[in-house]
Order: structure tokens, then C-alpha cells, then sequence
């Protein structure tokens, strides 16, 4: 027997059979309970300290314990419906929760006794309710490990499920309306896991913790009538309209009024949350809060609170469809918010880590413009041609400003969260406004320009030599002053490379009568608007893409690149052997970057 059950029969042997009439004051020595958690129980029609005490310590013989706990019972065979009653925080024989974080206005039934006001510490048994209003809540605490978090709007009955599992009794919470949140974990080693039923009309689910961690499981009754399961960790199981499905760690199932339940579907992920920055402090009691946005999600929940956890909820907003949320008016103070993105199905996805946010001041932020300080600096290779401004697709815009601030992207006259990482080709407006953490905004003017991501188009075609002698490019001061001082034609790496009357020889083996050597890797820039060159190299066929063409005496190969956007930066030319084959590299680079790049094979043989 155990030791403590053992002192306290020894105990009671002193004591009066009953608690009648005749019964003897109690001595006054200290509880065996007195360290331990106690909770606060509402007295029932027709209950005494005895049954009392059979339900919450096992055995009706340890009712001195109870009383011990409420010396101000002056007949313990006298205890009044609706009266409150201190009990030991211990499992008891049925479910029972102790009420542990309330916020707003909280409501509880302990059944029969009419709805009065809960208060931290009650303990709720089978068949009592609890009920929250608008941004309210409440979180329970299982005596197995298991914790219920009630959302606002909400109406929560506690049951007994079946009969007693492995000496834990297996607990039922019907959701009647609204939503809640179990967290269900293993205590120790030696507890049974907590197994919990949560019915929603004519669905019923069971979570419970896995090998992998505790049973996190989010119940909404649905507007329609139906009922959303979501599986955070654990495993659970729903079952209606005669079907039973399981659902994974992660996954979530949307059940219509008579089911039975849809398939199970991954769960959208946390929202990331742009700002405030965690731990930050804002002057203002409606500061505004911002988060990046989740594909697929049709709609936003936000809640701030004073727990990480969300059990005291301050204020909460469901159905927010943009990015950004400003609540009316927040309590000065340590608090909380998170994020959770909704499907187009209707299930909630997993919430955002709690971030902390400071309120210092019981005022509300600035409602009007700011003046605006600072400019926008477009990054990355440009080039500005009269009033057009091209840049590449990987362009950055910032703010330059020596003010500190929350500055957001507008892109085309829409706010955003962020800069593109990319830029599609054609023109965009870019601007931006700050935050100043209190929803004060100022505008930055926008700057607009045009995004080239278009490479040059690099052309070749053999022809002869005085059918190509109209495109010769000159070199003269007049050519060098338009294009700005770069030149029409350029200068080979090394002298193996003749040109004459502008067009360079290549030095292929077949060519220069030099087979046994290998052709000489040697290169060739050509920078201009327009740049072009021309190759000479009799008795060559060269080859690319399908295309096939052959140099002689007379014939001669020109290529060149053209670019409709920025422009053409430069055009360089490189050889290299490949067998019994030279290829000669061509690239070509625009004003602001891109890049085009083609090959043409060179081979012995042609006219």
C-alpha cells in the first residue's frame, strides 16, 4: 500500500465514522496536500465532502484532506450548491482541467450551476462547459498533460469518452461552436499517453502524441456546419458520414455537414513576419503588423497576445486578405503576435512563432503623411539614353536616406513587401514609402526605367569579298567621336592574327601549312554600337546549328551583333582546338549586361 495512503487511514482511525452531527472538530496539523497544487472546485446539487473527495483523491476516507484545504467549512456535512471549494491539483478519476490563463471575458458552466464568470484555477469535470466571447480566450490544463487552448467566439463542453484507458480516462471535448487547439504531450516514461476525443457535431476525432512528439491538433467547428481538422504533430483519426480517415502530422481534412471526411491535404506553412522586428518597441497602441505572403492562401488570422503560446488573447483579426493588419488599440505592455495563413479550402495552415512586441505608450499613431526624406538609387549596369533609363533584369533598388525607417516597395503604383529579385523585361515605375513603426507614411518620388533582358542576336553569313565591302566599318576620328571614343574594330592578342583591309586572317594549321602544330588560342575584341568582323581562311568549311557554308579565295566569313534595347557593349571573338576542328567562340555583351554566346566549327576542306 502506499506509504502516504497508509498514514492517512492510520489517521482516520481516530476519526468519527461519519460526518454527522456528532463529528468532532479536525485537529489542526498541516495537510500532507499543503505543498502541493490545489485547484478551485464548484459544489454541485446533492454533492458532499465525502463524494467530493472519492472523485478528486480516490477514496471518500481522505475527506479531512479536503477540509484541511478549506478550514472556513464549518460543518463539513453543510456545503451549499454554487459554493467554491479548494481541492488538490491531483488526477483524479474523471476528466477534470484546472482553468490556467483567462483573458476578457470568459464564461463557465460547472453543470447543473447556472453560467457565471470563470477565474483562473477552477476545475472543470465531465459535463461542464466553458464559453468565450469576442477576442477572448481561455487555456486548460489536463491532469494527464494535455492543454486546450479556446479560441474567441467559442462554446466547449468537457466528456467522458468510453471506458478508462490504461488508468487515464480517455477525455471527449465537444466544440459546439468556435474553434480550439490541443497540445497533448507524455508526461513521463511511465504515464499512458493522453488520448483525446474532439467532436464537432457528427464528426469525431481522436489525437495522440507519436514517437516523433506531442499531439498538436487545431478543431474548428465550420461556418457551414461542417467540421476542419488540423495536424500539427501526433497522430490523428477523424470519423464521419460512416468513413474514417487517418490524418498525418501536417496534414489537414475538411468534413461536411454529413461527411464523410475530404482526403487529407498538406497544410499551408508559416507565414514569415516582416516587421516589427522581434523584441521591438512601438510609441503607438495600433502599430501596424506585416507579413510576407503564403502561395495558395486565400485568407490571413492574426493574433496578438500576452503568451507565445496564444492562451490570453488580446485582440485578433480572421479573414484579412492583404499582407498587413492594423489593430484598433492595444494594451500597454509585454505581448505577442503570430500569423496563420488560411486555404482556399478552409483549413489553417501552421501558425507563425510568436514574435514579442512592446507597447509603451497608450497613444495612437499618426494617421497623416509624413514629410518624405530620401531618394531611390537604381543599381547594377545602366544606361541612361536622353530620358530612358535601361537596366538589366537583375537590377536593385534602395532607398537612400539618412532617416531610420521601415521603407516598403511600391511597384507600378501597388505596395509590396519586397524588391523583386528579378525584373521582367519592359518598362517599370518603382517607388516607396516608409513606415515609421506607427503608420506614419512617407512617399518616396518614383524613378522609372526599362529592363533589358534581351542578349545581342549574333549574326554570320559567307559571302564574297566585294559583295561584303560595303560593310567594311571605317576607322576614322569622325567614327571614334560618335561612338564616344571606343573604336570600330579592334586589336588581335597576339600577332599570329593579320589584318588586312580589315579582314583578319585565321591562323588555322590547314591554312598556314603548320597541320603538326596546334592552332594558337588567341582572341579578338571588337567594341561598338554596331560592332562587326570579317574572317578569312580559304579552304575552310565551317559549320553551326544545321547551317553549312565554305571559305575560299574570294569568300570570306562576316558575323555581327545587333541589339534592339541598351545596346551593344562589345563583341569578342576566342579559337580553341577540338581535335582535328578549331571553334571559334563568339560573344556578345549589351550595355547593361547580357550576354549571348554561339560557336561555329572550322574543318579543312570548302573551295
Amino acid at each position: 500500500m502506499n506509504r502516504r495512503l497508509s498514514a492517512l487511514l492510520a489517521s482516520l482511525l481516530l476519526a468519527p465514522a461519519g460526518l454527522g452531527a456528532q463529528s468532532r472538530p479536525v485537529p489542526a496539523r498541516p495537510s500532507v496536500f499543503a505543498s502541493e497544487p490545489t485547484s478551485w472546485h464548484t459544489v454541485r446539487p446533492g454533492e458532499t465532502l465525502r463524494g467530493i473527495t472519492a472523485r478528486f483523491l480516490g477514496s471518500s476516507e481522505l475527506w479531512q484532506e479536503i477540509h484541511r484545504l478549506n478550514p472556513g467549512i464549518a460543518d463539513p456535512d453543510r456545503i451549499a450548491p454554487g459554493q467554491r471549494i479548494r481541492v488538490p491539483a491531483e488526477k483524479s478519476s474523471i476528466p477534470a482541467a484546472r482553468l490556467e490563463r483567462l483573458s476578457r471575458q470568459v464564461e463557465e458552466q460547472p453543470s447543473p450551476i447556472p453560467w457565471q464568470s470563470a477565474q483562473v484555477g477552477d476545475m472543470l469535470v465531465e459535463r461542464d462547459a466553458v464559453r468565450t466571447r469576442q477576442k477572448s480566450s481561455a487555456e486548460m490544463q489536463f491532469l494527464d498533460g494535455a492543454r486546450l487552448t479556446v479560441t474567441e467566439d467559442s462554446l466547449v463542453f468537457l466528456q467522458r469518452s468510453g471506458k478508462t484507458l490504461a488508468g487515464s480516462p480517455k477525455k471527449s471535448i465537444e466544440i459546439v461552436q468556435g474553434a480550439a487547439e490541443l497540445n497533448a504531450q507524455v508526461l513521463s516514461a511511465s504515464a499512458p499517453p493522453p488520448e483525446v476525443e474532439i467532436v464537432l457535431g457528427n464528426t469525431r476525432a481522436t489525437s495522440r502524441p507519436d514517437a516523433k512528439g506531442p499531439a498538436r491538433t487545431r478543431a474548428r467547428r465550420a461556418e457551414e456546419g461542417g467540421a476542419k481538422l488540423m495536424a500539427y504533430g501526433g497522430e490523428s483519426e477523424v470519423e464521419a458520414g460512416g468513413a474514417r480517415v487517418k490524418v498525418q502530422r501536417g496534414m489537414g481534412t475538411s468534413v461536411a455537414t454529413q461527411g464523410p471526411p475530404s482526403p487529407p491535404e498538406p497544410l499551408l506553412p508559416a507565414p514569415v513576419l516582416a516587421g516589427p522586428e522581434p523584441d521591438a518597441e512601438r510609441a503607438c497602441v495600433d502599430p501596424p503588423l506585416a507579413w510576407q505572403a503564403v502561395p495558395r492562401a486565400a485568407s490571413y488570422i492574426v493574433e496578438v497576445c500576452r503568451d507565445p503560446g496564444c492562451g490570453a488573447l488580446v485582440d485578433r483579426r480572421v479573414g484579412e486578405t492583404a499582407t498587413e493588419w492594423r489593430p484598433a488599440g492595444l494594451p500597454v505592455g509585454q505581448l505577442y503576435w503570430r500569423v496563420t495563413a488560411r486555404s482556399l479550402s478552409g483549413l489553417d495552415g501552421y501558425p507563425s512563432e510568436a514574435i514579442r512586441l512592446a507597447i509603451t505608450s497608450d497613444q495612437a499613431g499618426p494617421r497623416e503623411a509624413l514629410a518624405a526624406e530620401g531618394s531611390l538609387q537604381v543599381g547594377g549596369p545602366q544606361l541612361r539614353v536622353g530620358e530612358r533609363l535601361y537596366v538589366s533584369s537583375a537590377a536593385t533598388v534602395a532607398v537612400a536616406s539618412d532617416k531610420p525607417a521601415r521603407w516598403l516597395p511600391v511597384i507600378g503604383g501597388k505596395q509590396e513587401n519586397a524588391w523583386p529579385a528579378t525584373w521582367s523585361a519592359g518598362e517599370h515605375t518603382a517607388g516607396a514609402v516608409a513606415m515609421d513603426g506607427c503608420g506614419g507614411r512617407a512617399a518616396i518620388a518614383p524613378v522609372s526605367f526599362i529592363v533589358d533582358a534581351e542578349p545581342p542576336a549574333i549574326r554570320w553569313e559567307v559571302g564574297d569579298r566585294s559583295s561584303l565591302s560595303d560593310r567594311l566599318a571605317p576607322d576614322t576620328e569622325q567614327d571614334r567621336r560618335r561612338l564616344g571614343g571606343r573604336r570600330s574594330g579592334g586589336r588581335s592578342a597576339r600577332d599570329a592574327w593579320k589584318s588586312q583591309a580589315g579582314i583578319w586572317q585565321l591562323p588555322l594549321p590547314w591554312v598556314t601549312g603548320k597541320e603538326k602544330e596546334q592552332a594558337p588560342d588567341l582572341a579578338v575584341t571588337v567594341r561598338s554600337d554596331h560592332p562587326q568582323a570579317f574572317f578569312a581562311a580559304p579552304g575552310t568549311a565551317l559549320s553551326t546549328n544545321g547551317k553549312e557554308a565554305a571559305l575560299g579565295q574570294n569568300r570570306i566569313l562576316w558575323i555581327d551583333a545587333e541589339d534592339a534595347g541598351a545596346g551593344v557593349d562589345r563583341l569578342t571573338f576566342h579559337t580553341r582546338a577540338d581535335g582535328d576542328r578549331v571553334i571559334l567562340e563568339i560573344e556578345a555583351q549589351d550595355l547593361v549586361g547580357n550576354v549571348s554566346r554561339q560557336e561555329i566549327a572550322l574543318r579543312k576542306g570548302g573551295g
